[in-house]
């Protein structure tokens, strides 16, 4: 039996593109718009619906570039909670740090995910959605680079924007360049927008410590509140908070046995060492990086029984150990 798509938008993100189409000089489309007009205003936009949105600009506007476009007529302002949280942090690192938590927050459509090489971070967006993909993945990455721009208060340019698609003609691929302003590559194996390390730390123009801390609570219980649909995301939202956790502390937390807790992820195609796997190696990459605690401290953290067990799971993860990985990511740094 096929599970039902309980999978949602924020309306603000969906008004978002309305209102980037008006400043193209484009129309909803009369049978989004007809959709759409049926949203309660309390509510979120559910997956189904948005992708008729989606299917319908596919079908009056065939422009290769339409994403772009409209990722460069969006706003933070129009990102509600989300986005006045990203704007308020103190660098862009942070910004992109919360953009890994919270982005459910403006739909569920897909995952962020920070992967960093020797000389490059990249921000990379995997969609789990099908129809519309290219146009859809095109808008959330444009969008992301006009925000980066917003946020820095200058015209920032990346190393490059990867596409995971196959590339056009060369006369679209200089316009993909011309309105992103910055080179873009096609057949990546993952679409993600390329920064330099150094990037991280650009500091952001309405950086604001208090008003950060009194969103943050609201973004929290958001979250709580949506992804209590989803038992992936909910283990994956407390592993986030406390990653030491073990399976049976978060089954206890969610108030079922471990056993069902198994059983509730495999229906979702999930698994929890799988999830707690990529939490883990999300932070210790970024505590080695910041070299604020040793790798006993960062192995108790993480919920390990002592160093050598955490050298094993990093080598796991990265094909290095710890001690590399740290002096790796001094050099960069130098």
């Amino acid at each position: 039996m096929k599970t039902a798509d309980c999978r949602s938008v924020t309306l603000n993100y969906t008004r978002a593109i309305s209102a980037a189409l008006d400043s193209l000089g484009l129309k909803v489309p009369d049978i989004a718009r007809k959709v759409l007009s049926g949203i309660d205003e309390s509510r979120r936009v559910p997956m189904g619906v948005q992708e008729q949105l989606w299917l319908a600009l596919e079908e009056t506007y065939p422009d290769p570039l339409l994403g772009v476009k409209l990722g460069r007529a969006m706003h933070s302002s129009q990102m509600g909670l989300v986005g006045y949280l990203l704007m308020t942090q103190k660098t862009l690192g942070e910004a992109m740090e919360q953009l890994l938590i919270y982005h459910p927050l403006v739909g569920e459509g897909g995952q962020f995910e920070l992967r960093r090489g020797a000389h490059h971070v990249d921000l990379c967006y995997q969609p789990n959605f099908l129809r519309c993909a290219r146009l859809r993945v095109e808008t959330v990455l444009s969008t992301c680079l006009t925000q980066i721009r917003s946020m820095t208060g200058h015209p920032f340019r990346a190393q490059s924007v990867q596409l995971a698609y196959p590339a056009p003609s060369l006369a679209i691929q200089q316009q993909y360049q011309q309105l992103l302003q910055t080179p873009v590559q096609f057949n990546a194996p993952v679409s993600a927008i390329r920064l330099r390390p150094q990037d991280l730390e650009m500091p952001l123009v309405a950086a604001d410590q208090q008003v950060m801390a009194r969103l943050k609570p609201e973004a929290d219980a958001l979250l709580r509140a949506l992804t209590h649909k989803s038992l992936q995301l909910q283990v994956s939202h407390l592993l986030q908070q406390e990653p030491q956790l073990t399976r049976e502390q978060v089954a206890s937390r969610l108030c079922i046995s471990p056993r069902h807790l198994g059983r509730k992820l495999l229906e979702e195609n999930a698994n929890f060492r799988t999830i707690q796997d990529q939490v883990r190696s999300h932070y210790a990459r970024q505590w080695l990086r910041r070299g604020h605690q040793n790798n006993a401290e960062i192995a108790a953290a993480l919920g390990y029984c002592d160093e050598s067990a955490f050298g094993k799971a990093f080598r796991r993860w990265t094909g290095v150990s710890p001690r590399a990985y740290r002096s790796r990511s001094d050099k960069v740094a130098s």
